[in-house]
């Protein structure tokens, strides 16, 4: 064999060795591609799977809010429908002890023989709704019970003097149940301004971070 021949095959085996190392390094450097590539996508699936729990989520937190908001405000429409019945109660009977028309004084005398803490506690059909009810409303609504039974006190002396004959000067008489009158309709408006308060809270910030 020639020199010539020896070097034209050692050529060639280096070329084949060349050849054979350059697609195992290409197979490795794919194989280690397409690894890091299904880790992309693992990770990717990953967060893409957490950002829609993470919405769903979300979405259920904001379905629950609208939900008891629609619940407070139909329960604070029940509380409304009260209030009104309370102020045209009160002025039944002040209007009623004030008048010289018996049909009138005859209204507001059954008004206030109706037991006292039964026309300043929210009706049995306000129960359910009684649980949205804020904690403010809820004492705002005690502290009626006290100025309304000297309310009634105060209005059936006035009647009871009319009946009898007995005049009763102005100052003693009109100005005080005036004064009582006025007391309980600034304590149903404060309530009032309290519903409106709790009806115009901000919800609570929703966390949509994952």
């Amino acid at each position: 064999m020639t020199d010539h021949s020896v070097s034209l095959i050692a050529n060639l085996i280096t070329v084949f060795l060349a050849l054979a190392m350059g697609t195992r390094i290409g197979y490795i450097v794919a194989a280690r591609g397409a690894t890091h590539h299904l880790e992309l996508m693992d990770r990717h699936f990953e967060n893409s799977r957490r950002l829609f729990e993470r919405q769903q989520e979300v979405q259920r937190e904001i379905d629950a809010h609208r939900r008891s908001r629609e619940e407070l405000k139909s329960s604070y429409e029940a509380l409304g429908i009260w209030l009104h019945r309370l102020g045209q109660t009160l002025d039944e009977i002040y209007f009623g002890a004030m008048s010289d028309k018996q049909p009138m004084r005859d209204k507001a005398e059954a008004l206030i023989s109706v037991r006292p803490w039964e026309v300043v506690s929210p009706p049995a059909g306000t129960a359910a709704a009684e649980f949205y009810w804020s904690p403010d409303v809820l004492r705002k609504i005690r502290e009626l019970h006290g100025p309304y039974a000297q309310f009634v006190t105060h209005h059936r002396l006035t009647m009871l003097q009319g009946d009898s004959g007995v005049v009763p000067t102005p100052s003693r008489s009109d100005q005080g149940c005036w004064q009582h009158w006025q007391e309980l309709h600034s304590l149903v408006a404060d309530i009032k301004g309290q519903v409106r308060k709790d009806l115009m809270a901000p919800p609570p910030a929703v966390n949509e971070s994952s």
